[in-house]
């Protein structure tokens, strides 16, 4: 790259952003952005488990009859097969009680 004041070949130089280019008769070039524009942000509370509220599961949205109390909503469980001639396990979670069911079959 040139300088664009005296066409001169500049030089590189490091400085605490990185390596810039600078001309050796001194003249300026452009200016180094040295903000960033992604924002990088930490989650301090760490990962949060999923709690039930007031009795019930909030994943709860499925309409399903629990066999152990009798609630009509349940949380679906998928787990995936492990290889390619099984099926996924469908698992329904009761959302009151935390009984889970595994259906046969697929859910549709």
């Amino acid at each position: 790259m040139f300088c664009h004041t005296c066409g001169s070949l500049l030089i590189p130089e490091s400085n605490p952003y990185g390596k810039w280019l600078k001309c050796p008769q001194g003249h300026l070039q452009p200016e180094l952005k040295t903000s960033s524009e992604t924002m990088i942000l930490k989650n301090i509370d760490g990962s949060k488990r999923i709690e039930v509220l007031d009795s019930k599961n909030i994943l709860a949205v499925h309409d399903h009859i629990c066999q152990s109390c009798g609630y009509d909503k349940a949380e679906l469980i998928e787990m995936s097969c492990n290889y390619s001639d099984e099926d996924n396990i469908f698992r329904m979670k009761c959302g009151k009680c935390g009984f889970v069911e595994q259906l046969d079959g697929k859910v549709k």
